[in-house]
């Protein structure tokens, strides 16, 4: 964090609560001018520390489910490992790409109707690349909290909940020319109505309603940045659990304990080789060894098993299924 100073911090908070914010609204908060702030992101942006803006969308809703495969790979070259990451990055239903270490060399959310599509996905990942997939798991996405990340200057927790993955959720209709704001927004959340409109042939006006509705039905939840942790001297983590003879109660206090760490910035409900998982970020591996001995000890009547696995780099967040615009 030695490479932020206040107004990065604080810069970097704002645009966790809410990444649409118009630099004027951030530069009032943060009592500086827009000039300052505008000249402060695009340092962020040049220093590798951001990456982009993006758009949180329920998925459930739109009947899709989130299928997290962990995946081992072998053969590789870096000429292999760049293509793999291209094809990845262009793929219209990865949702979330990160290399990671220990047993495996890729986490990616895969964004399917339901496991038949998710499998016809797989098969054509194995199929262009036979020699490099070694193994892989799959987890399917029951619920996710995102808690953010409020460790930058300590303020109280925000929370963003996201229901129904991969369980009985109620899907709602839109048209295609929601679809079409979703796919812009997924990955360049701060695009303004203006472009938006320009782009889709509609006016700013319709933009602005159409986006004001998706968020009242849930279907918008947040923005986020998608911050390169490895460019400020912080590591992530990911802590995966099996449990045994889980209560309700004691899921609620796991929930909570979860959620009054501020290096933890999300947990999700899994089904699968796993149950659960959460996702914390730190300086240092005595502070990982804190937060991962610290759980263990609180919950070790009811932990069965427990990885902890590091993350190296977050290539892509996108939450919109591309797919559906095929139609």
């Amino acid at each position: 964090m030695s490479k932020l100073d206040k107004i990065d911090l604080k810069l970097l908070s704002e645009l966790e609560k809410d990444s649409e914010q118009t630099l004027s609204k951030i530069a009032k908060k943060l009592k500086t001018s827009q000039q300052v702030i505008s000249y402060r992101l695009k340092s962020l942006e040049e220093r590798g520390i951001l990456g982009g803006f993006y758009t949180i969308i329920d998925i459930a809703k739109l009947g899709y489910t989130s299928y997290r495969t962990m995946i081992r790979l072998s053969n590789i070259t870096e000429e292999k490992h760049k293509e793999i990451i291209n094809f990845l990055m262009k793929h219209k239903n990865v949702l979330w790409l990160v290399e990671c270490g220990g047993r495996w060399d890729l986490i990616v959310n895969f964004t399917a109707k339901n496991i038949i599509h998710y499998n016809n996905i797989m098969k054509e990942f194995v199929n262009r690349f036979p020699k490099q997939m070694q193994n892989y798991d799959i987890l399917t996405t029951l619920e996710v909290i995102y808690f953010g990340r409020d460790y930058f200057i300590k303020e109280a927790r925000t929370e963003i909940k996201s229901s129904g993955f991969g369980g009985k959720w109620e899907t709602i209709s839109t048209d295609k020319t929601n679809l079409q704001i979703l796919n812009l927004i997924s990955e360049n959340a701060r695009i303004n109505s203006v472009e938006i409109a320009d782009k889709l042939k509609i006016s700013p006006n319709t933009v602005l309603l159409r986006i004001k509705e998706m968020k009242k039905s849930g279907l918008i939840q947040g923005t986020k940045p998608l911050i390169h942790l490895e460019n400020i001297g912080y590591s992530g983590y990911k802590a995966l659990i099996k449990f045994q003879n889980l209560t309700e109660q004691k899921e609620k206090e796991i929930v909570n304990h979860v959620k009054s760490n501020a290096n933890i910035v999300g947990a999700i409900k899994l089904v699968g080789l796993w149950d659960f998982e959460s996702e914390f970020e730190v300086e240092n591996k005595e502070q990982m060894l804190k937060i991962t001995r610290n759980f263990r000890d609180k919950f070790k009547e009811i932990i069965k098993e427990f990885e902890v696995i590091p993350l190296f780099h977050e290539y892509r967040y996108n939450f919109f299924p591309g797919d559906l615009l095929n139609g």
